[in-house]
């Protein structure tokens, strides 16, 4: 049998004969020589979290191997341009598409592979080439479950049946190109998109751009429910009409009609005609191959601790896959941004390797544009703090982030989620033209140092007429947000006139 056909390098071949012979020690591993002392880690999935608990790994342990498994045909990809590619801002999906180069003696990638079972009992991986149909025994010292999530479909007639026949999700380059090639070829140009995340309004704008007429649903009024309280949701609701879309946010899809192919669907028990059906009402996580070895899984993910570590040892879970908790407060929370991913990859990858550091949890900051609106948010809505037994309070306020006197110079809504009794920040959303990241990004800073309205009020913002304000619109929620709570800036606890012969 050729041995190195899975690594494409000879590196600790004792340890794969070893493996392929079955004479293994107790943790699955070969009996080596001091000379022949490589850890080998098993990387499952090639996402941006898998990404960088190779890089993680490999730095933290300069004689360790890595081993990427991963069912693609190609390495990694930007699910996040997917319909950026629809909408033709991004030429083709190949663009998405990034290269992770083996390294020889320490990276190497099993592309068209799949993990079939684990037995951590002998720390072995039984594996199948999808090309071949082959399987093989792959010895492992740590491993690292980074396989992502899997898309929801509704339990709707129709829904299954006419999957891959105008029913497509958006979560990959195929399902992707399907999407863009029916939209393309659509007798009637009718679309409608099942869902109000930022995936399904993301493709609702880019299928209006590409000339269909969209019709936009989802059982329950708001979008972003999880980013955005219902008053800055409605803002995007705006929007999305004004752009031409058909929003029917708090009707239902009951069915999809068809028999080859999709002709209609029943929103609430009006037959809507359309020739593509976009599903985008979330994801699952992919907890299979963890269940099968003993992990304890939730509905919501694996559950690791802020090592990233599974509750079976030397087993580490990062990504869509895993239950992960708030920064704020340590509570449980779940999330699907590759921002939280990479840095869970980073920490798994680096204690697999024998490092000793910890994650600590996600503010699950967030950031989207829909038409014109860039949609920001971080931390708490006010319904989440409130479920959580905060006594909080949501102020919102809209500003001109420029002086009026500049050309271009549009409106953000901006709303802070703070504490009542000492104007702790907890959350913070922002909706408009410009700028609402960046402010976003300030406010998970403010979250993560535990910051009050009053540190947000001393804080020194940089100005400049054709960027900004000099008393931003970060200031200005701020103030009213203040006088509504009543609360005042602490005196000084000494009065001086600095030296200027001294350093602060």
């Amino acid at each position: 049998m050729y041995v190195p056909e899975y690594r494409g390098i000879y590196i600790n071949k004792a340890r794969i004969d070893a493996v392929w012979a079955g004479s293994l020690n107790g943790k699955g591993c070969a009996d080596m020589t001091d000379s022949d002392n490589t850890m080998e880690i098993i990387v499952v999935g090639l996402g941006a979290s898998g990404l960088y608990a190779a890089k993680s790994a490999l730095s933290q342990n300069r004689q360790g191997h890595v081993t990427i498994i991963e069912k693609r045909d190609f390495d990694q990809f930007s699910p996040c341009g997917l319909p950026f590619v629809i909408e033709g801002i991004v030429p083709d999906f190949e663009h998405l598409k990034h290269v992770v180069p083996e390294v020889k003696g320490k990276l190497s990638k099993l592309l068209r592979h799949e993990v079939l079972s684990v037995d951590h009992d002998n720390r072995t991986l039984k594996v199948r080439d999808l090309s071949t149909n082959e399987d093989k025994d792959i010895g492992y010292d740590a491993l690292i479950l980074s396989n992502g999530s899997i898309p929801v479909n509704l339990p709707i007639p129709g829904a299954k049946e006419l999957l891959g026949k105008g029913v497509f999700f958006c979560s990959s380059i195929d399902d992707s190109s399907d999407i863009l090639e029916t939209a393309l070829n659509a007798p009637g140009k009718r679309a409608v998109v099942v869902g109000g995340g930022a995936i399904g309004l993301e493709v609702a704008v880019a299928l209006k751009e590409r000339g269909l007429d969209v019709c936009v649903t989802k059982r329950t009024p708001p979008p972003f429910p999880r980013n955005l309280d219902p008053e800055m949701g409605k803002l995007i609701t705006d929007h999305l009409i004004e752009l031409g879309i058909d929003v029917r946010f708090g009707k239902g899809i009951d069915a999809i009609n068809g028999s080859d192919i999709v002709t209609s669907v029943t929103i609430q028990g009006e037959e809507v005609p359309c020739d593509l059906v976009v599903m985008a009402v979330g994801t699952r996580p992919n907890t299979s191959l963890a269940e099968s070895t003993g992990c304890l899984t939730v509905r919501d993910g694996i559950v690791v601790d802020n090592r990233m570590e599974t509750t079976v040892k030397g087993i580490f879970a990062t990504g869509d896959c895993v239950r992960t908790y708030s920064r704020i407060d340590g509570t449980s929370a779940t999330m699907q941004l590759a921002t939280s991913a990479f840095r869970q990859g980073m920490v798994a990858g680096t204690n697999a390797a024998g490092g000793n550091v910890g994650y600590d949890g996600v503010l699950n900051t967030f950031l989207t544009k829909i038409g014109r609106l860039e949609i920001a948010s971080t931390g708490y809505t006010l319904e989440q703090a409130k479920a959580l037994g905060y006594d909080a309070i949501g102020i919102s306020t809209r500003k001109e982030i420029k002086p009026h006197y500049m050309p271009d110079c549009p409106d953000i809504n901006l709303r802070v989620v703070c504490e009542k009794i000492d104007g702790r920040i907890l959350g913070f959303q922002a909706v408009g033209e410009q700028g609402a990241g960046w402010r976003a990004n300030i406010f998970a800073l403010a979250i993560q140092a535990r910051m009050t309205l009053q540190d947000i009020m001393d804080a020194e913002l940089s100005y400049n007429p054709p960027v900004s304000q000099m008393y931003d619109p970060i200031y200005q929620l701020v103030e009213i947000a203040l006088k509504r709570l009543r609360l005042e800036f602490p005196s000084p606890k000494e009065v001086f006139i600095p030296d200027e012969q001294k350093r602060w």
